[in-house]
């Protein structure tokens, strides 16, 4: 077996062709991998060759180009399966939580309501936290807010005319069309907030996060004391959006427009 610290350069180099078709998002012809890894042509169609037999890549009979083949598929799904989402998270929970002085949540969906199902505090300093399991509010929370954006408009209103929502505070919008009428601007920001809506001397950012194509069930906000200042609440509005983002690719979402 190879010691850790050798590295197989054969592999590294299959690799990275199958990164210049996840790059492309589009089949690939010899001469365009030429041109986008430089080596030579029969290195690439060396490499190409084996891929063919085990299927991680396919070849178009008709124009001869190359695209991902369906067993990379099946590998995804498998590794899919053995995801647990919140221990995914953990780490970057923990590593935000140190980094802002602030406690870091991740919420869930679950019905018409949030379950937190992680938090982190940080190790020192006075911090607003919640234990896990927590339920929260869909309406009055950051969490919530970035999930129902994140939702066919729909789906979004359905669930909020389900039942009458909770006044938590006396700034707390209970009329689902007001909240609706925030979740265009929430979308395209990437972001939401609330501001002493759940609980009276708090507010909260969160942004969504994305399980590959399918439906958003997860949000990562920060709580802080209403009293933050603009520019330390900004750095956290920051954070959280870049967290999300980078949770949203590990576990295979692709941005639109994204490469």
């Amino acid at each position: 077996m190879e010691s850790r610290g050798r590295r197989v350069h054969s592999i590294e180099k299959a690799i990275r062709l199958l990164d210049c078709f996840w790059e492309a998002d589009s089949p690939l012809s010899l001469h365009e991998l030429e041109q986008r890894t430089g080596w030579a042509k029969s290195t690439i169609h060396g490499l190409l060759a084996t891929m063919l037999d085990s299927a991680v890549v396919e070849q178009n009979p008709t124009d001869g180009k190359y695209r991902l083949g369906y067993h990379l598929f099946e590998l995804g799904s498998a590794v899919r399966q053995g995801w647990s989402v919140p221990e995914l998270c953990r780490p970057h929970l923990r590593a935000m939580a140190a980094r802002l002085g602030e406690s870091v949540h991740l919420a869930r969906l679950s019905g018409d309501e949030l379950i937190l199902v992680a938090c982190e505090a940080p190790q020192r300093g006075f911090h607003m936290t919640s234990e896990t399991g927590t339920r929260l509010p869909v309406h009055a929370s950051s969490q919530g807010k970035a999930i129902l954006s994140a939702m066919p408009v729909y789906e979004a209103e359905a669930l909020l005319r389900r039942r009458p929502l909770q006044v938590c505070t006396p700034h707390t919008v209970t009329a689902p069309e007001q909240l609706l009428a925030q979740l265009p601007a929430i979308r395209r920001g990437g972001y939401a907030e609330e501001h002493e809506e759940y609980r009276l001397g708090l507010k909260s950012v969160a942004a969504p996060i994305y399980e590959g194509d399918g439906p958003c069930r997860y949000a990562i906000g920060v709580i802080c004391i209403a009293g933050t200042p603009a520019a330390e609440f900004a750095s956290m509005r920051a954070a959280v959006m870049e967290t999300a983002q980078n949770l949203s690719a590990l576990l295979g979402h692709r941005a639109p427009g994204g490469i």
